[in-house]
């Protein structure tokens, strides 16, 4: 190992679940014995690791997020074209994005990771010019991104019971999506673009994609009868919802505009963050933007 290889861990001290006053002594015992110079900074307040990561990441050959999906966001959008690479210490309550790319959860697991040190590229997207990482979605999903970001208490069961509570009552809208080549208007509870194959906790929405290949995933989900939810959970989460006749998808490459037609306050989502809804999205593909270890 380069001697000269720098790393920075960004630590958020709120986000997902469990406490973090155990990460920095074990990021010592981990790295002690490597050749890499490593700082340790935290974040104060929201957006503050996006500033940290645009701020050093010309004085260092790494920036890791250590937290959720919001974390790895924020951090990660600050380095899309950058030569800085993101590493990654999952301690959010979904971790979608580590999941994918197979970063162990057992963070002393994930610690070995960062200071191996492989460097590879991954695709990044963009929705009106504001880039995510993993997924972004339009529909149910956001409406309980944005329930779950006010309900105080983190973790899966948290989001589930907000799922139950909510799935009945929300109003769907109609999608209007139109690519290069094809126009889709489709009335449906979840209307996603995946990068990534999952939201985290292993719900898989998209178990085909491939975070390196330039391509990118629509993903629409019919509303169903609830008697039929613990039947859809199970594919989901065993990455075959594909089989089930509500679920249908669209790959693409190019830009597309999705348009939302609702008289409803609506909500979309960036990785898992809640944002306030707009009525046209403009979504495009950044293909192997961001480096990462």
């Amino acid at each position: 190992m380069n001697s000269a290889v720098k790393i920075l861990f960004i630590i958020n001290p709120i986000s997902g679940v469990g406490k973090k006053n155990t990460i920095p002594s074990l990021i010592e015992k981990k790295m002690k014995n490597s050749a890499i110079e490593w700082r340790i900074r935290y974040t104060e307040r929201r957006k503050h690791g996006a500033t940290i990561a645009r701020d050093e990441a010309s004085n260092y050959d790494a920036i890791v997020a250590v937290g959720g999906d919001g974390s790895v966001n924020e951090i990660g959008s600050a380095l899309i074209g950058k030569g800085c690479a993101l590493g990654i210490l999952p301690c959010g309550s979904g971790n979608g994005l580590a999941r994918h790319l197979k970063i162990p959860l057992k963070l002393d697991k994930a610690i070995e990771r960062i200071a191996a040190f492989n460097v590879i590229e991954i695709d990044t997207g963009l929705v009106n010019e504001t880039p995510f990482l993993g997924t972004c979605g339009f529909g149910f999903d956001a409406h309980i991104a944005q329930k779950f970001d006010t309900f105080g208490k983190r973790g899966f069961l948290s989001y589930a019971r907000l799922v139950i509570k909510e799935y009945n009552h929300f109003q769907a809208p109609r999608f209007t999506i139109s690519g290069k080549d094809f126009e889709d208007v489709k009335d449906v509870i979840l209307c996603s673009v995946a990068n990534s194959s999952q939201f985290g906790n292993g719900f898989t929405i998209s178990p085909n994609s491939d975070i390196q290949d330039g391509i990118f995933e629509l993903v629409y989900l019919e509303r169903f009868k609830w008697i039929k939810a613990p039947f859809l959970t199970q594919k989901f989460f065993t990455g075959k919802i594909q089989k089930s006749k509500h679920f249908s998808t669209r790959a693409f490459q190019h830009e597309l505009k999705l348009t939302v037609h609702s008289d409803q306050k609506m909500y979309y989502h960036i990785d898992g963050e809640p944002q306030k809804g707009k009525d046209e999205y403009i979504l495009k593909i950044q293909p192997k933007s961001l480096k990462i270890i």
